[in-house]
């Protein structure tokens, strides 16, 4: 599992900042699909850890409702991994089959894949890439149809 290097933080709140930065990049994604089917139903900051869990949907127009749990770490390679990238990986899925192994975790009662293999790394100067302050919240689910909760 990667864990946070504490070289590639600029201060204490910026892993606060990165996860916040990838929370708002994927808000949008929870109207209009990020990889067809799937549309993001969450993103759950990692206590500690340069990492998000990314839930994913099958929208309302899928036959099948079924949910998937991806671990993204926020470092690769010992390097940051931007919100963009997080964004771009994500929508990598709908271009081909993935296999994905288990991370280890669970959420919701259901197994997390290891989302690694769709990010990269980029050379910045910390996980935030020195960004200043960032709006919202670090994470955000729908545990159910209009029940939101923000990860603060």
């Amino acid at each position: 599992m990667p864990v946070l290097d504490q070289q590639l933080t600029c201060s204490p709140t910026c892993l606060s900042r990165a996860q916040c930065g990838v929370a708002a990049a994927l808000w949008h994604y929870t109207a209009t699909p990020v990889a067809k089917p799937y549309y993001v139903r969450g993103c759950i900051p990692a206590p500690d850890e340069a990492a998000v869990t990314v839930a994913l949907w099958a929208g309302p127009a899928a036959r099948e409702k079924k949910n998937l749990f991806l671990y993204v770490p926020l470092v690769s390679g010992g390097l940051p991994v931007p919100a963009a990238q997080v964004v771009a990986g994500l929508m990598r899925l709908g271009r081909g089959t993935h296999l994905f192994g288990f991370s280890g975790r669970h959420f919701d009662g259901k197994p997390v894949l290891n989302g690694s293999e769709l990010v990269e790394g980029r050379g910045a100067p910390c996980l935030c890439g020195g960004a200043s302050e960032q709006e919202g919240p670090r994470g955000f689910c729908f545990e159910r149809p209009g029940e939101l909760r923000h990860y603060g």
